[in-house]
């Protein structure tokens, strides 16, 4: 894998989910007498089944419907257990028991920035006590993240621009030209060479990427947002030898601990 590729992944993993959120601050700190009451509610997973596909009947001729529901059975279950034990083990956090949660999900809205109205909220927190919602996906699972490919595109296209502006800057009319023969070869290879990394990370650390947010009742609002990508352990062999569903299995599970785990840390800053 090229260097610029492995640098994209490094600027991927490191900041993919930074960001401040002063209202997560000041509502946690608002309740330090007492723990914030969370209502964890898990989303249906964002994932293109034919993606998946490639995880869980990699050798199948036609699509295996019921390897893939089988999967996403055991990622979402898997998931909402670990999820839960995190929130748990944090000091600021208590997880209130929701006896319908797929009522409070329906009540969920798309709009990023007004998630529920007042009226649903305040029926929520009437009826369970809940302080805050604790909403989380599973936006990817055994395959590297769109976002990282669409973006490795851009990353790559402005890299190699600034290299081809530095050839041509002689100022030389064989200078621009071998510069305009480098933005092109340069941008197929490495493009090609990119998403062979990929596959290569997928089948070595079956990445799963987890969005998760947290929607104060009073005054509604989402006040804070995350999203990690967890990797397994990394074996290199895994490239060249068929890899059972066992071991298979067990790095989607690592990946899906790693990336909980990142986000439990995301959690603690605001502690």
């Amino acid at each position: 894998m090229p260097f610029r590729t492995l640098a994209f992944l490094f600027v991927a993993l490191t900041f993919g989910g930074c960001a401040t959120y002063p209202d997560m601050k000041a509502f946690v700190k608002s309740h330090r007498e007492t723990p914030v009451s969370i209502l964890l509610i898990e989303a249906p997973p964002d994932i293109d089944h034919s993606r998946l596909q490639a995880v869980f009947a990699p050798s199948a001729k036609s699509p295996s419907g019921k390897a893939i529901a089988s999967g996403i059975e055991h990622a979402q279950s898997r998931a909402l257990d670990l999820m839960k034990a995190m929130l748990e083990r944090h000091r600021s956090f208590e997880v209130v028991s929701e006896p319908q949660p797929a009522k409070v999900a329906r009540m969920l809205k798309k709009d990023p920035d007004h998630p529920l109205s007042q009226e649903d909220a305040d029926a929520i927190h009437a009826e369970t006590g809940a302080d805050a919602i604790f909403l989380f996906r599973i936006t990817d699972y055994g395959l590297t993240p769109g976002s990282w490919r669409d973006g490795y595109i851009a990353f790559e296209v402005s890299s190699t621009l600034a290299i081809a502006g530095v050839i041509a800057y002689t100022g030389s009319a064989a200078a621009h030209a071998a510069a305009g023969g480098y933005l092109v070869q340069e941008t197929v290879e490495e493009t090609t060479e990119a998403y062979a990394g990929f596959w290569g990370l997928d089948v070595v650390t079956r990445p799963v990427r987890l969005e998760a947010e947290l929607v104060r009742l009073k005054p509604v609002g989402r006040i804070w947002k995350t999203d990690e990508t967890g990797l397994s352990d990394i074996r290199l062999s895994r490239l060249t030898r068929t890899i059972p569903a066992s071991e298979r299995d067990l790095q989607l599970d690592q990946s899906t601990n790693h990336a909980i785990n990142d986000i439990s840390a995301d959690l603690k800053k605001w502690e």
